[in-house]
């Protein structure tokens, strides 16, 4: 081997060597250094605290202050099931401030006195015992587990599967739904005012919706049951008002 190759690989073993232990301390800086600890944060919605997103943040495996920061200014940081899209600010080793743009909640399931409202996945994303104001209320589910960030145990899934197409298809429209009652044989009712729309099965859902959506307003002043089990093509249906006493 020539001196100049000879000097060349010696040169090369030596910046190695020295890389080594750099690259080992940069590393030990990073997971160690910048452990997260405290998040600020910053939403549109208000559906969660600070505690909230860090304990998520906690169970999903990002407590590293410098990692979620860089990969979210990079554009590789991974949805989070909390926001529909959120940014990242470096305030210190071992603080962020997450700025984001919430998810809305579908529904919520009462469990003796906890409310579990989820997404429109059926994941439970917060637990809580107070309401929400603007989320319909699910009713007629019988829950058998709830863990946070995972979709909502129950006895019959058919019945769950039926409420969230109802809770996923009402967004497209601008009436607002106070509660969705299920029944055994997977019907769906929802409540719009004083209103009880009886949608039946989800079957022809979308057009029972839109011809619910060219109805929701004269339905304000009203009272009653709307039969819509069965779509009629002229988007005529039968309201049976309740009678006053």
């Amino acid at each position: 081997m020539a001196k100049k190759q000879k000097k060349r690989l010696r040169t090369w073993v030596k910046v190695v060597l020295v890389s080594i232990p750099v690259i080992a301390g940069i590393v030990c800086l990073i997971v160690f250094g910048f452990k997260l600890k405290y998040v600020s944060y910053k939403s549109d919605l208000n559906e969660f605290t600070a505690e909230e997103v860090k304990a998520y943040l906690d169970y999903d495996g990002r407590g590293n202050a410098f990692t979620l920061w860089f990969r979210d200014k990079i554009g590789q940081e991974p949805d989070m099931d909390l926001f529909e899209d959120y940014d990242v600010n470096l305030k210190g080793f071992d603080k962020v401030e997450i700025v984001a743009h919430e998810k809305q909640f579908k529904g919520y399931i009462k469990n003796d006195s906890q409310l579990y409202f989820f997404d429109e996945d059926g994941k439970m994303l917060k637990n809580t015992s107070d309401k929400i104001k603007g989320i319909p209320k699910v009713v007629g589910l019988n829950v058998t587990n709830a863990n946070l960030y995972k979709k909502v145990g129950v006895t019959n899934k058919k019945q769950f599967n039926a409420v969230l197409q109802v809770a996923n298809g009402v967004d497209d429209y601008d009436f607002v739904v106070k509660k969705i009652i299920v029944n055994k044989d997977c019907e769906v009712t929802i409540v719009i005012n004083k209103v009880q729309v009886m949608l039946g099965t989800t079957t022809n859902l979308k057009k029972k919706l839109s011809d619910l959506n060219d109805m929701s307003k004269n339905l304000k002043k009203l009272k009653g049951t709307l039969d819509m089990r069965f779509v009629n093509n002229e988007g005529k249906y039968i309201l049976k008002k309740t009678k006053k006493h």
